[in-house]
């Protein structure tokens, strides 16, 4: 039976671990305080919906007693939860620029931070503090709360347990205006653009970049036509400005009757760069007024909406008389409204895919390409899954600032679009964790998830936005960490996603690991030919395929704790 949703247990509160150091420890070592050792039991989701699957024994809520315009104030309520017989926990309730405290919970110690964030308005007001809580009483905490300036805001809190073992957070989403403060964060149809400051680079340059769609080579208009010139950018978490490669253009003329007439498509090239010509005849008149329209969009990918499933747009200002031979240089622009920007930094991250996956479309055995999609609005808190009926992932408000767990979802459509809507059996998989027995179906489809996002961004470690780490890779046979007891064999999906990685990069530094392979080669052919169930059933196919599974192929793979030899 194949899961209407698939969920990703690396992206939840029970795996936001700690910076990991990896250690090693003979089979027997005593098991570590942490998470394989508490008393307790995962809390369902709050949205069972959601389908969304979590191994964290805590849980954390955030209400408002009403919603202030600016000026005004409110009181924040945060309750925590916990199954653990008693927890020691360290708390943060962070504040964007523009909201500030008033007055913190009792105990705790405000202090105010620089923020890369665009959403976040330039700084975070901290409030951090600790707290004994145990599995019979929630915890409820109250602060004071003022809006200090318009705009949108997220009220973040998030409860530590001690040693970083398990982590978990909840949020609350308002736009505060001077008149009148809605709940959540409020998208228009179509948005604005704003002029970029800074100078715009490339995000990610592991790939060569593969153009969506050919580029014409850029040609001054001709008699009867006019252009329009410029480049499309967007501010990442880090604070860095880049490019958007691929993504969708169009030029509009404006008509007075409402019916903008559709002039010319294409996509921006390597660089964020556009260049559209058309044929410049409006009856009646020699001129036309014209705009660009940028979207995140193109043929191949797209990042729309959770509920309109329409893809961002945003619309440039309205160049008046555009006249036949001219070219309008619109400039470099970037999202005006900076909740936006994580929606164009999601669909750049898969852009890196893109440059990666071999071939026309994501399935390159496919005549018809499959339009990938992922769902994502700036106040979601519905994350992480692929949802396989309608061939789309669901992704968090935040989720674009750690783009491997967006490429891991993204990772579940593509392996259905390549099965053709077949799916593994997957038992004991929710909840799942990167270090424990699931099955073999559940390691194979989560493990190659994770695989792929670590292989499209050479990077096998997960890296989340505020600085923690989870080194996957480096586990082996014995490795315990601050919290975690590795478990071993192709039903542990780290294992297998580790396995896949030393079989195909070309880093050969662990003691094991002599063995690399273009990841774009045999393992990706293979892939791409067969439907595997598991990890066994993959390297079955591969040796029918006549790739190589000799000696230094079997030892890469018992690093990482899978004994084939």
């Amino acid at each position: 039976m194949r899961f209407r949703r698939l969920a990703l247990s690396t992206a939840v509160a029970g795996l936001l671990l700690g910076p990991a150091t990896p250690g090693f420890a003979a089979p027997g070592t005593a098991t570590p305080s942490g998470p394989d050792a508490r008393d307790c039991a995962p809390i369902s989701p709050s949205a069972p919906a959601d389908e969304h699957a979590d191994d964290s024994c805590l849980a954390v809520d955030v209400a408002l007693a009403d919603l202030p315009e600016v000026g005004g104030e409110t009181d924040v309520t945060v309750e925590v939860r916990t199954t653990a017989a008693q927890d020691g926990l360290d708390l943060d309730l962070l504040l964007p620029a523009h909201l500030a405290w008033v007055r913190a919970p009792e105990g705790f110690t405000v202090s105010t931070t620089t923020s890369s964030v665009p959403v976040d308005g330039g700084e975070v007001h901290r409030a951090h503090g600790r707290r004994t809580i145990g599995a019979d009483t929630p915890l409820t905490l109250t602060g004071r709360v003022r809006a200090v300036a318009e705009g949108p805001a997220e009220i973040r809190a998030t409860a530590t347990a001690d040693g970083a073992a398990d982590t978990a957070s909840g949020s609350r989403f308002l736009t505060v205006d001077g008149a009148r403060t809605t709940e959540g964060i409020t998208v228009r149809t179509v948005n604005a653009v704003a002029a970029t400051d800074s100078p715009a680079t490339r995000s990610s340059l592991a790939w060569k970049h593969k153009p969506v769609a050919a580029q014409p080579a850029p040609a001054e208009p001709t008699r009867n036509q006019a252009c329009v010139k410029g480049s499309w950018n967007y501010v990442e978490n880090t604070g860095y400005t880049r490019v958007s490669a691929n993504a969708g253009v169009s030029v509009y003329d404006v008509d007075p009757n409402g019916e903008d007439e559709l002039l010319a498509t294409g996509v921006t090239d390597e660089q964020g760069r556009y260049r559209l010509c058309f044929d410049n005849k409006d009856p009646g008149d020699r001129t036309q007024d014209v705009f660009v329209r940028l979207a995140t969009e193109n043929t191949q990918w797209k990042i729309q909406a959770n509920r309109t499933k329409a893809a961002y747009r945003f619309d440039t200002e309205i160049r008046q008389n555009v006249r036949n031979k001219q070219t309008v240089d619109l400039g470099a622009a970037q999202p005006a409204a900076p909740e936006l920007m994580r929606a164009v930094q999601a669909f750049d991250t898969v852009n890196t895919a893109w440059n990666f996956t071999p071939g026309d479309c994501w399935d390159d055995r496919d005549s018809t390409c499959r339009q990938g999609a992922i769902n994502w609005e700036p106040d979601s808190t519905t994350c992480c899954y692929a949802n396989l009926e309608e061939n789309a992932s669901y992704i968090g408000g935040s989720t674009p600032d750690t783009p491997v767990v967006t490429l891991h979802e993204f990772g579940h459509s593509l392996m259905d679009d390549i099965y053709d809507d077949w799916w593994p059996s997957t038992p004991n998989c929710s909840p799942h964790t990167l270090h424990k027995v699931s099955s073999g179906g559940c390691a194979w489809t989560e493990g190659w998830a994770t695989y792929y996002a670590g292989t499209v961004l050479r990077d096998p470690i997960f890296r989340w936005g505020d600085g923690r780490v989870l080194d996957y890779e480096n586990a082996t046979w014995g490795t315990v960490e601050p919290g975690r007891v590795w478990e071993n064999g192709d039903t542990v999906e780290g294992r297998v996603a580790a396995a896949l990685h030393d079989l195909s990069d070309a880093s050969t530094h662990e003691s094991g690991d002599k063995f690399a392979e273009d990841p774009r080669g045999p393992l990706w052919t293979t892939f791409l030919d067969h439907r595997s169930s598991s990890l066994r059933e993959f390297w079955n196919q591969r040796a029918a395929g006549g790739y190589d599974v000799g000696p230094a192929a079997l030892d890469a793979l018992y690093y990482n704790t899978i004994d084939y030899r």
